[in-house]
Formats: structure tokens, C-alpha cells, sequence
């Protein structure tokens, strides 16, 4: 079983939904199904760790293990985030999340994950600002 997620004092959920991201070990990432939380203070998601393999492979077994094994919760501040589109290979249909220490996580499907991130913000007051052509911040 995965850790429990803690919420700091005061902190508020402002939207929770399942969402594919890439996520394993190295420079090696696989397509993992899992919960995606933003607060009003970060931007949280379940890492499997070694068994990300296993949650993205295996049909029914996949989805047996995601059920048992929701991963240690990760999680991301969102005051000076950098959204933008993200690169792994040749793939670049996806959103990456990126702080400023350097951590980030990327959340497929480019254009609904951008819709979905920025509507939940924008639905509670916090904005990105645009720096480049497909680049935002969060101030």
C-alpha cells in the first residue's frame, strides 16, 4: 500500500482526477495511470517508484497492481512553476510540470492536460503568466 497523502494546515484541494504521466527510474519512463491532486499550494501525483513498469504493463494485472499499490505521494509547488511542452524522445504531446529546484513530471496529452491545468488555476484565481510561444509561469 502507498502512503497516505497529507494535506498542510490550510491547504485546499481545488480539483483531484486520474491522469496518465510518464513516470520510472532513470532515464527510462513509462506511461503510468494515476491520481493527480493541485491545492491551492502544489501539484500532486503517486509515484509507483520500481513497480511503474508494472502499472503501465499486464492488461488486468496492470490494473489489479495500480489498485493495490497507489505509490508514494510526490509532490510539486506551484509558485514558480514552469507549464510547458515537454519532450521525452520523440515524443512531445505531453505537458511537463517543472519547479524550480529542478523536479517535474510529465502528464500526457499536451493540449487537454494544458486545458485541464489551467482551468482548474484560473477557476481559483491563480493565472499563468505566457514566456514564450508554448511556455507559461506561475507567479
Amino acid at each position: 500500500m502507498g502512503k497516505e497523502l497529507e494535506l498542510e494546515p490550510g491547504e485546499r484541494i481545488l480539483e483531484e482526477q486520474s491522469r496518465y504521466t510518464l513516470q520510472g527510474t532513470g532515464k527510462l519512463k513509462y506511461p503510468v495511470h494515476t491520481k493527480c491532486i493541485i491545492t491551492d499550494r502544489r501539484f500532486i501525483y503517486f509515484d509507483p517508484g520500481k513497480g511503474a513498469l508494472l502499472h503501465s504493463q499486464f492488461g488486468l494485472l496492470g490494473l489489479l497492481l495500480r489498485k493495490l499499490a497507489k505509490g508514494k505521494p510526490m509532490s510539486l509547488p506551484l509558485k514558480g512553476m514552469r507549464v510547458a511542452r515537454g519532450k521525452y524522445y520523440r515524443n512531445k504531446k505531453i505537458l511537463e510540470l517543472k519547479t524550480l529546484d529542478g523536479a517535474s513530471i510529465f502528464l500526457d496529452r499536451f493540449e487537454k492536460s494544458l486545458e485541464w491545468f489551467r482551468g482548474v488555476l484560473e477557476n481559483n484565481g491563480v493565472s499563468l503568466s505566457q514566456t514564450s510561444e508554448e511556455e507559461w509561469h506561475i507567479l
